[in-house]
């Protein structure tokens, strides 16, 4: 574990730096809120919720916009070089990344808040089931990656990357599944293409925090891994 926003002769620089982190890994814990509230608002059939997460979603724009201002400053004043340099690059494009994950949320939340009173449109437990577990895979994946970053953890950003894969797998196998039931039930179709557009935003989702987890890799290392085979990244 490295902490990169120490050692500096400047006190307020590392303090710039810090505040930069801090404020990047707060907009991480509302859109991991966000994601698991949306998956909720849907299974639970909860169109409220969805609405709030829905709202919510100005306050990740918020974020976004105030950690690209303060990153464009630190260029401006500060002019960071080596490793100061990794940490801004990396976290700015973290903050990009979080702001998909937000984008994601969003949506997951309006088919709740659609399904409202559409009784042609709302899943049933079978269809939900593979929405529960990615939802919770996901969710892990992205708070570890979260971790990760705070503590510039490598070998926990390596084992997400490779984690990434069972992701994977578990949506080829939800997708499976609804196809199947679809042929089998054609009066299902709406329902279970709402289902696999959730499905498919939650494994983006895993997709995210597997490139939050590269970029721990790219500030702790300088070591650019996003198109090396996990199984030779490592640790």
């Amino acid at each position: 574990m490295t902490d990169v926003t120490r050692g500096h002769t400047v006190r307020s620089y590392d303090e710039e730096l810090a505040r930069l982190r801090g404020a990047v890994l707060e907009m991480g814990e509302l859109v991991v809120e966000q994601v698991s509230s949306a998956a909720q608002a849907l299974c639970e059939n909860d169109a409220q919720k969805g609405r709030t997460v829905a709202d919510k979603d100005s306050d990740v724009h918020q974020f976004d916009m105030a950690v690209n201002e303060h990153i464009e400053q630190l260029f401006a004043l500060r002019q960071p070089v080596a490793t100061d340099l990794r940490l801004v690059l990396g976290l700015s494009k973290v903050v990009a990344t979080l702001a998909r994950v937000g984008d994601k949320a969003k949506k997951i939340a309006l088919f709740a808040v659609q399904m409202d009173g559409e009784e042609t449109r709302t899943p049933s437990k079978r269809l939900l089931r593979h929405v529960r577990s990615m939802n919770e895979r996901a969710c892990c994946m992205l708070d570890s990656s979260l971790d990760a970053l705070a503590k510039l953890d490598v070998k926990a950003a390596v084992e997400i990357i490779r984690e990434d894969d069972e992701l994977d797998e578990e949506f080829d196998a939800g997708m499976r599944h609804l196809v199947t039931f679809m042929w089998e039930n054609p009066s299902a179709v709406t329902k279970v293409m709402d289902m696999i557009f959730v499905i498919k935003a939650l494994e983006r989702v895993g997709d995210y925090a597997n490139h939050v987890a590269q970029q721990v890799i790219f500030i702790a290392r300088g070591r650019d891994v996003r198109y090396v085979n996990p199984e030779y990244i490592g640790d």
